[in-house]
C-alpha cells in the first residue's frame, strides 16, 4: 500500500513539471524584494502571493499535459514523459486535478486581495478580474480550440504574466501604488522568463511543427529563434543595469553583467541543433535556477 501511494505520488509531482516553479517564484521574489527597499514588505502577501503563484504554474503545467494529449500533439511526438501520453495518469483523472487547482487558485488569490486591501473596492474588483484572467491563461495555452500556445502567442502571454503582473502585481499589492520605475525589472525578468519558454519550443519545434503548433519558434526557425533568444536575455540584462542606475546600491549593475555571461554561455550551448532532448532540458533547468538566484542575489543588494 504504501509503495503504490509513494508511487501516485511521484506521478503527480513529475507532472507538475517542479523545474518550472522557479520561474513562479522568482516574479514574486523580485516584486517583493522591490517592496521592502521602499519598506513596504508584507510577509502575509508575500506568502499568499508566493502559494497563488505556485498554484497558477502547476495548473498550467498540468492544463498543458492534458491540452497537448487531447489534440494528440503529444502522441505524434511519441513522448512517454507526459503523464497523459505515459497512461501514468488517466484524462478522467487529471480533469478531476485541474477543477480542484483552479478552486484553489481562485481562494488563495481571494485570501492575498483581500489581505492586501482589506475592503471590496475598485483595486480588489480589478485584481480580482485579473486573478480570473491569470487561470483562464493557464489553461488557455493548449486546452481548447483557440489554445493561444498553437498560435505563437505564448511568448506575450508569459511576459505579461511572469513580468509586469507577478513582479510588478507583488509589489503594488505590497505598496499601494505603482510607480513607472517598476516596469523596468517588471519587464526584464518577464523576458528571462520567456527565454525559459523559447528553450522549451526550440526543443519541441521538430514536433510542434508536425503537430501544426506554431510556436515562436517554429515561426521563425531554428537558427533565427537562438538569434531570439540572444535577443531576450541581452534586453533583460540590459534593463536591469539600466535599473541599476536608479537604485542607490552603486555596484548592482555589476550583477546582471555576471549573470549575463551565465545566459550567454547557455545560449551559445543551444546553438548547435543538438538531437534528442536531454541538452534542452538541463538549459532548461539551468535558466530556471539561474533565474532564481539572479533575483535573489538582486534583492540582496537592493536591500544592502
Amino acid at each position: 500500500m504504501q509503495e503504490a501511494s509513494n508511487s501516485n505520488i511521484g506521478k503527480w509531482i513529475k507532472a507538475a513539471r517542479l523545474r518550472t516553479l522557479p520561474l513562479a517564484v522568482g516574479g514574486i521574489l523580485a516584486g517583493s524584494f522591490l517592496a521592502a527597499y521602499e519598506y513596504y514588505f508584507s510577509w502575509p502577501i508575500f506568502m499568499l502571493a508566493l502559494i497563488t503563484s505556485v498554484l497558477l504554474q502547476i495548473l498550467s503545467n498540468l492544463a498543458n499535459d492534458y491540452g497537448d494529449f487531447i489534440k494528440g500533439t503529444d502522441q505524434a511526438a511519441a513522448r512517454n514523459d507526459r503523464a497523459l501520453a505515459s497512461g501514468a495518469i488517466s484524462v478522467r483523472v487529471m480533469k478531476n486535478a485541474l477543477i480542484l487547482l483552479v478552486v484553489l487558485t481562485i481562494l488563495c488569490g481571494l485570501g492575498l486581495i483581500t489581505m492586501a486591501f482589506q475592503t471590496i473596492n475598485l483595486n480588489f474588483i480589478i485584481w480580482f478580474l485579473i486573478g480570473l484572467i491569470a487561470v483562464a491563461a493557464a489553461l488557455k495555452y493548449t486546452v481548447g480550440k483557440s489554445a493561444y500556445g498553437y498560435n505563437g502567442l505564448g511568448d506575450l502571454f508569459v511576459f505579461i504574466f511572469f513580468g509586469p503582473i507577478a513582479v510588478g502585481g507583488t509589489y503594488f499589492l505590497m505598496s499601494g501604488q505603482f510607480t513607472s520605475n517598476i516596469l523596468v525589472p517588471s519587464f526584464a525578468f518577464g523576458l528571462l522568463c520567456v527565454a525559459v519558454l523559447n528553450i522549451n519550443n526550440l526543443r519541441d519545434l521538430i514536433h510542434d511543427k508536425v503537430a501544426g503548433k506554431k510556436t515562436m519558434v517554429v515561426r521563425l526557425g531554428y537558427q533565427k529563434s537562438i538569434w531570439y533568444q540572444y535577443l531576450l536575455f541581452g534586453t533583460a540584462i540590459l534593463l536591469f543595469i539600466l535599473f541599476a542606475r536608479l537604485t542607490k546600491n552603486e555596484y548592482d549593475h555589476l550583477i546582471p553583467v555576471v549573470f549575463g555571461t551565465i545566459y550567454y554561455l547557455i545560449t551559445t550551448k543551444l546553438a548547435k541543433q543538438s538531437e534528442g532532448r536531454d541538452i534542452y532540458n538541463q538549459a532548461l533547468k539551468r535558466v530556471s535556477i539561474t533565474n532564481l538566484l539572479f533575483v535573489i542575489f538582486l534583492g540582496i543588494f537592493w536591500l544592502l
